[in-house]
């Protein structure tokens, strides 16, 4: 049985780079571990968040 969990932005971005020490947690999600529960407004904010993140890697 997998566990559920809320990801704040910060956290995810955070989650995502295999150099954070929360990796594990995203590692963990993607094996199935965890289903991630979020709503239309939590997926709207990672996507503000993650292509203004996107956006000034570019630039």
């Amino acid at each position: 049985m997998s566990g559920k969990i809320v990801l704040d932005t910060n956290c995810l971005l955070m989650a995502i780079s295999s150099r954070s020490r929360y990796y594990p947690v995203w590692q963990s999600f993607l094996q199935g571990e965890y289903t991630l529960c979020v709503t239309t407004d939590i997926l709207e904010e990672y996507e503000e968040v993650l292509a203004r993140n996107i956006n000034q890697c570019v630039a």
